[in-house]
This record gives structure tokens, C-alpha cells and sequence, in this order.
């Protein structure tokens, strides 16, 4: 195995004193987290995380050994002298262990260098009650191996993940889409805000700190309310108590969030109670018996405490939520969104977005992984994939999001259920990846592990004129003293009445460029179809304009032939000489994903429907007039 390049360790985002703390923390959770209690927090004193251990191991000992560890990078030469400074915070550490993490039996300083003699001696000549042990980069070398061997390649080789290295492939996977993917006008619903909290940014969470005030408001009320008497004074205590304990919690969840420690979140979650005393429930009751206006104060304490609990197990249930489906029909802007979360934001680097319908029939998750590329080099697996945006996350401090774009593009969406119940296990181990699926909803039954958390969209809903109003901002359009269409709350549907409107945008447009039918709609729509087609082939397999037309009458004929609504997906296949192209340069697999058609799951078999039912019938209606020609049809028709 090649040694460590620590060189490359040095250039890695953030600090290296911080990223060797979140280094060495990775080893010991990857190796010892199973065999005891973890616990890392905030300006721990003494340590910066521990292990209590409820199992034997064989080097850490036996059930009841802590060990808690104290993580120095010391950039300091081989032969290099700690110092006095150093060497009374070391000393600090200790002490301050003793006192606040009382229990712990072993104490450990890791430093990457191992220490001069004259330190070590020093250092082993130290008086406490627990054990002081000496860890270097050689137990760094050493353990990453077994569970926590991938970290040798996030920290220090090919699968190091830098915001520079996400952006580009960030670029990459949206290069496709770039065409449908407008962030000018981008809406942001409930289910992005969902997400979001879900990813932990903070603004999502600001109700945090508007909670924590409102307590402290209250408790300050409280306190300052006229006496009561000596037997009531016992509840207006626990209740100012518990107000000033649940905002004490809003304010570190908070600060969890913000700081992207994720470990003093959890934490801060576990011991927190999850339901009121009995003193603090019914001490409103017991004030307003006697008429007392402390009540007043009270109640609204208590009822704000209420929705504290409510409010972190929110917090709880978000970041606990490791596989999320976002489920919505077709045109609804499941992609729009896949490539709007994965982007950089202030606060964080670019996530990662893979294409569903890269997954042949015969591939695992590991061949979707090979998609991405660092170094030039395809990722190895899902698992390298993932623990490498993990230690980017880390580093970033803050959760990141793996997106796996229309699930139900792949050859054999099926496969996609037993795919990710086997990931949920996986990204357990990675608390700073987020996987977030998008499908239609009528393959959720067929595709999603049971109890998988989903998110639905429809359209625009309620938000419909707010986000039409963008749009026509955007697009240059003036729709005063205008009838909107209903239409217009479908996200597709309005993307495109605004391009056909005003395709170019260079100067305003009224009522009078706005198409009066979607009959300009689908005739535009399928012409920008046509060119995303051709421009997006493969080499290997190519298209024309023609052979996109083609394909489209095609379809029309043989659903107006057969007065069906849809055609078995090997017979389309067939129908479109398609069958001999491998699934991902195939010509059915391109207009699925341009929105021409759709597949539905239908007895056990896939089969494949216009986007539309008013598409379709524009698809029909226009092969039949090229068939018997404008003059000749009404004939035809009678």
C-alpha cells in the first residue's frame, strides 16, 4: 500500500488543523463507532470527540474503557520541540478532560509527527487519573484500512473531491439539460424549501432563532409578572426553566446547523425531552384557577415550548432523512430542480447529479457511478462516489446532495427498489450526502423501498401568478389587462408559452405575440426537440432532423391505426428500427427524455404514451393532414 501524500492532504479545502481533526474523527467512527457510543461536540474541553465502549475490542479493551481523543496537526519539522505554549495546552487538555468528560479512561493525543524525545518523555511523566497514550500519522497509515479505508483516497488520492473538481462535474452533467434548465426564472416551491432544510441550509432554519427569542420574550414576561401565591411559584418556576432550557437548545441546533456539526446536532437532539413535565403542562390551568395574569405569560410559554419539541423534531426527522423522493409528472420540473439544488451556493460547493437513464438493465449502482470521473479516472463504485462527497461535505461543513435524476428513465426502472433499500444502509455511514431521487409518481409503488420519505409536486399550485409573474419578467412579456389560461400553472406549459411569446427577448411584447392556441405550443415544442435530439447523439449512433420527424409521424400513425393510447415498449423498440442501438443511444430513450413521450408501468410491462393527451392528439392530427394532404382531407374525413 503507498504511503500517505500528506502533500496532497495540505491542499485540501479549509484548514489542516481541521481537516486532520475530521480525519482522525473519521477513522475512529469507521473503525471503533460500531463497538461503543460516539460523541463528538463543539469545544468539547479536553477532547474533541470520545468513545465509550459497550462491546470488547481488541485494542481498545473491554466494555466500560472511554477513550477520548485530542487531535494537534503541529506543523512542526521531524526533529522539531513542542514548546511551552503547546506543551501547557496539552497539559490544559487534560486537566479539563478530568473535569468534564469525567469517567474517561483513556486519553490520547494524535498529533501527524511523532513528537521529539525529550516531548515524549514529557509527556509520559504527566500525573492523571487516566491513561495518556501518544497516536501519530503511523495509527493514521494503519487504520485506514476495512471500514475506513476509503478515506485514505478522499484525504489523500484519486478520489479527493474539490469544489473546483464538483463544479466540473457539475458542468458536465447539466450540459445535456442546459438547454431546459433556465435558473433566470427559477420558482422556489415548497418542495425545494423541504430540501433545502433537508441539506441544512441556513436560512431554512432561521425559525430557530425566531422560536429561541420568542421563549426568552416569554420567560422574560414571566419572571417580571406580578406575584403569585407561594404554592403557584414552583410552576412559574419550571416554566421559565423550560423556556429558557428549550431556547438554550433552538440557539446549539442552530449553531449546529450553521457551523455544519452535524455530530453536536445529533447529539444535542438525542438528550433533549420530547415532551413537557407535568408541572409545565398544567401550570397555565393553575394560574388562570386562581385568576392570576402571570397566565397570560404562561400559556404562551407553554404553548411555545410545545412548539419547540415540534420544531427540532422537525430538525430531527430532516437530518435523519438519508433517500428522498421527489415525485411529480411529467413537465413538472423534477430536472429543473435537480440541476438548481446541485448548484454552488455561498455557503457550500456544488453537489453531484446523475442521470437515471444511464442505468442499463444489466448494470448496478456501481456502473452508474463509473459515470462520474476525477482525475480522469471513472469512479470505482457508489460507495467511493459517496464517501468521497461525504469528506467534501465535511470539509465544506455542510451537507451536500447526490441527485439521481428520472429513475424511471433507466431501461428497467424495477431495479431501482432493491438498488436503493441497499443504499439506505450504506449512507448511514455518510451523514453529509443527501440522496435525492426524482421520478413520475405512477412508478413509485414499482421503484421506492417501502417507507422511502417522498415529496410530491403537482404544478405551481398556489404559487401559480407569483411564479407567472417571473416568467414574464424574464421573458419581456406585458400581460396587463390579459386573460392568463389555466394552463399556465403547468411549469413546462409555461416555459414554453413564453418562449413561443417572445423568443428572442429583446424588447417587450404585448397580447398581440401571444399564441392563441397550443396548437404554436406543441409545433414549437417539437421543433426545439428535434434540434436537442440531433445535437445531442451520440457519435457512434446519429440523427437527423429527419430522423426525428420520422420517428414522431411514426408513432402518431401506429396510435391512430391501432386506437390505442400507447405502444408496448419492445414494439416500439422495433417499430423505430431502434432495437439494435444500445438503451442510452437509442432513439426511444432521447424522446422520453425530451418530454415527447412517457413510459407507464401497465400489467407488468412498460409501455409508452404522448406527454400530453392534447399532444398527442397535435402528433396525430398532424401525420393525418401529411398523409391525405390539406385538400383532400375534409374527403377523407366524411
Amino acid at each position: 500500500m503507498p504511503a500517505l501524500n500528506w502533500d496532497i492532504f495540505k491542499t485540501l479545502p479549509g484548514s489542516a488543523e481541521k481537516n486532520f481533526e475530521l480525519l482522525c474523527r473519521g477513522i475512529v467512527r469507521q473503525n471503533f463507532g460500531s463497538y461503543g457510543v460516539f460523541r463528538a461536540l463543539a469545544n468539547q474541553p479536553g477532547v474533541e470527540f470520545h468513545l465509550k465502549l459497550d462491546k470488547r475490542h481488541d485494542s481498545l479493551g473491554d466494555p466500560g474503557r472511554w477513550w477520548g481523543w485530542q487531535c494537534k496537526w503541529y506543523e512542526l519539522p521531524a526533529s522539531g520541540r513542542l514548546g511551552t505554549p503547546r506543551r501547557d495546552k496539552i497539559f490544559d487538555g487534560i486537566k479539563k478532560s478530568e473535569v468534564h468528560v469525567p469517567g474517561l479512561t483513556d486519553w490520547v493525543l494524535w498529533t501527524r509527527r511523532t513528537l521529539a524525545k525529550a516531548d515524549q518523555d514529557w509527556f509520559n511523566e504527566l500525573s492523571s487519573n487516566m491513561r495518556l497514550h501518544l497516536w501519530t500519522g503511523e495509527e493514521v497509515d494503519n487504520l485506514l484500512a476495512g471500514q475506513a479505508a476509503i478515506l485514505r483516497s478522499t484525504y489523500f488520492g484519486e478520489m479527493v473531491m474539490t469544489p473546483e473538481i464538483l463544479h466540473e462535474l457539475h458542468e458536465k452533467s447539466v450540459a445535456p439539460i442546459r438547454s431546459r434548465w433556465q435558473p433566470e426564472v427559477h420558482h422556489v416551491g415548497e418542495a425545494e424549501r423541504d430540501l433545502r432544510r433537508m441539506l441544512g441550509e441556513t436560512a431554512s432554519w432561521e425559525v430557530l432563532c425566531e422560536m429561541s427569542a420568542d421563549l426568552r420574550t416569554n420567560a422574560h414576561a414571566l419572571e417580571t409578572s406580578p406575584p403569585v401565591p407561594s404554592q403557584l411559584i414552583p410552576f412559574i418556576t419550571e416554566v421559565d426553566a423550560t423556556s429558557k432550557l428549550s431556547a438554550n437548545t433552538l440557539d446549539i441546533a442552530f449553531e449546529g446547523i450553521k457551523t455544519g456539526d452535524l455530530d453536536l446536532l445529533r447529539d444535542e437532539l438525542s438528550v433533549h425531552p420530547r415532551k413537557l413535565s407535568r408541572d409545565v403542562a398544567t401550570a397555565p390551568r393553575m394560574l388562570r384557577a386562581g385568576n392570576h395574569s402571570a397566565a397570560l405569560y404562561a400559556t404562551n410559554a407553554v404553548a411555545d415550548c410545545h412548539d419547540a419539541i415540534r420544531l427540532l423534531d422537525d430538525v430531527e426527522t430532516a437530518f435523519s432523512s438519508r433517500i428522498v423522493a421527489l415525485l411529480a409528472p411529467a413537465g413538472c420540473g423534477k430536472t429543473h430542480l435537480a440541476a438548481q439544488l446541485t448548484s454552488a451556493t455561498s455557503a457550500r460547493p456544488h453537489g453531484v447529479l446523475l442521470h437515471g437513464r444511464d442505468l442499463h438493465a444489466t448494470h448496478s449502482l456501481d456502473d452508474l457511478a463509473h459515470c462520474v470521473s476525477i482525475a480522469t479516472q471513472p469512479v470505482a463504485s457508489m460507495e467511493g462516489l459517496l464517501a468521497a462527497v461525504d469528506a467534501a461535505g465535511q470539509r465544506a461543513r455542510h451537507r451536500l446532495p447526490v441527485f439521481i435524476d428520472g429513475l424511471n428513465e433507466s431501461e428497467d426502472p424495477r431495479r431501482w427498489k432493491h438498488l436503493l433499500a441497499s443504499m439506505e444502509t450504506t449512507l448511514a455511514k455518510y451523514p453529509y450526502v443527501l440522496l435525492i431521487c426524482t421520478l413520475r409518481p405512477e412508478f413509485a409503488s414499482d421503484v421506492l423501498p417501502d417507507g422511502t420519505r417522498r415529496i410530491e409536486i403537482e404544478d405551481y399550485g398556489d404559487e401559480t401568478i407569483e411564479a407567472i409573474h417571473e416568467h414574464f419578467q424574464y421573458w419581456k412579456i406585458d400581460s396587463t389587462d390579459t386573460f392568463l389560461p389555466g394552463f399556465l400553472r403547468h411549469p413546462l406549459t409555461l416555459r414554453l408559452f413564453c418562449e413561443v411569446t417572445n423568443p428572442t427577448r429583446q424588447q417587450v411584447v404585448g397580447v398581440s405575440a401571444m399564441p392563441g392556441s397550443l396548437t404554436a405550443l406543441f409545433d414549437r415544442y417539437l421543433e426545439q426537440i428535434g434540434v436537442r435530439v440531433v445535437q445531442l447523439a451520440s457519435r457512434v449512433h446519429r440523427f437527423c432532423p429527419h430522423d426525428v420527424n420520422t420517428a414522431i409521424t411514426t408513432i402518431a400513425n401506429k396510435l391512430w391505426e391501432s386506437h390505442a393510447r400507447s405502444i408496448e415498449f419492445s414494439e416500439l423498440r422495433e417499430l423505430l428500427n431502434d432495437a439494435q442501438r444500445p438503451w442510452d443511444q437509442s432513439l426511444v430513450r432521447a424522446l422520453e427524455h425530451e418530454g415527447v413521450l412517457l413510459r407507464m408501468p401497465e400489467n407488468g410491462n412498460d409501455t409508452y404514451v404522448p406527454v400530453y393527451d392534447m399532444l398527442g392528439g397535435h402528433i396525430i392530427a398532424n401525420a393525418l393532414l401529411a398523409k391525405h394532404g390539406n385538400n383532400s382531407f375534409e374527403t377523407w374525413i366524411n
